[in-house]
């Protein structure tokens, strides 16, 4: 019998990025907390639909070293300022979705040191990490 394989598309990816808890999101955060069938993307598959949102307007993607290793985050688009820009691709996630889902405790994989050097590098304000 065989098995029924998913594919996991490019937009699928970024809707899973745009509803993930928190302001940012990194691969780790997928592979830890997203749904079941995504968590299993390798990186270049984050890193495309990173790009392809990067590309919508709906936040940016950043490379920071809170340590010795380098992490891409990708930073979402405060809800305040992202309106006209979500409205053009309402097939990933509705605005109400998208709101309540930033607002939400960041996940715990986006370590301390990450969320300080955000905060320092001025990319995030450090109030999103308070929830």
């Amino acid at each position: 019998m065989k098995q029924k394989t998913t594919v996991i598309t490019t937009r699928t990816i970024m809707s899973v990025i745009l509803l993930m808890k928190g302001p940012v999101c990194t691969h780790i955060a997928v592979h830890q907390n997203g749904p079941t069938a995504v968590r299993h993307i390798v990186k270049q598959q984050f890193l495309r639909a990173a790009v392809a949102l990067e590309a919508a307007k709906l936040g940016r993607l950043v490379r920071v070293k809170p340590t010795r290793h380098p992490h891409d985050v990708f930073i979402k688009k405060e809800p305040a300022l992202i309106g006209t820009d979500l409205e053009a691709h309402t097939d990933l996630c509705s605005l109400a979705e998208y709101t309540a889902r930033f607002y939400m405790a960041t996940p715990g994989c986006i370590k301390q040191d990450m969320r300080d050097e955000l905060v320092k590098q001025r990319l995030v304000r450090q109030e999103y990490f308070n929830g």
